[in-house]
């Protein structure tokens, strides 16, 4: 297989695993919805330098090493599912609250995160989410030719924090518009119960599949 088709391979797999819903979509169109578009792009950019991360430990060697220590890979797993379910919790009791009506959604987002926690949350979701780890760790690798020089693993990398960053950015800018909050806004108690559910779940099937 050629670089560039490699590349190209790398680019369409890629993008199938990031639009497919699962934690980050979840948590940032929750932030865009919630709180605001600021917030949301900054969970966003958490998540696509995450990735990167990944990919480059793949790119390199270190992420495909680490999946092959059980009880270091188990201890990922284990850490990704209680973040999860952590997060979770948070989000039923963010159902639990009741809020002024006419209080926006962008100025209840400044005033109760900082930018730079919200990216902490994506970086921190995305490090600790197993499926990641096993995607980069094997279906990236497995596209990416071992003989690969150092030109076409950065290529790759590219692709992969162009992918990340479009992709989640479009979903920030989408459902923080203005009509798209007034809705969440008349229905949130149930979305945010709804969400939370879904994290524990997604949580404690991560812990309980874990094997150290």
């Amino acid at each position: 297989m050629s670089y560039g088709l490699a590349l190209s391979a790398i680019a369409v797999a890629n993008m199938l695993a990031i639009v497919t819903p699962g934690p980050a979509f979840l948590l940032v169109t929750r932030a865009a919805a919630s709180r605001s578009r600021l917030t949301a792009l900054a969970v966003a950019a958490g998540v696509a330098f995450a990735a990167v991360l990944w990919a480059a430990a793949a790119a390199f060697g270190v992420g495909l090493a680490m999946t092959r220590f059980a009880a270091i890979y188990g201890a990922l797993q284990i850490l990704g599912g209680i973040y999860l379910v952590w997060l979770g919790l948070a989000a039923w009791r963010e159902a639990g609250r009741t809020e002024p009506m006419d209080q926006a959604p962008t100025e209840r987002g400044t005033r109760r995160g900082s930018l730079s926690r919200a990216m902490l949350v994506g970086v921190s979701l995305t490090l600790t989410n197993p499926k990641v780890v096993v995607y980069f760790s094997s279906i990236f690798v497995a596209m990416l030719p071992a003989e690969a020089p150092l030109g076409v693993r950065l290529a790759a990398l590219a692709i992969v924090a162009v992918e990340e960053i479009a992709w989640f950015a479009f979903l920030a800018l989408l459902f923080s518009q203005a009509r798209v909050q007034r809705a969440y806004g008349r229905v949130r108690g149930a979305v945010e119960q709804a969400v939370g559910a879904i994290l524990v779940a997604m949580g404690a099937r991560v812990v309980a599949l874990a094997r150290l």
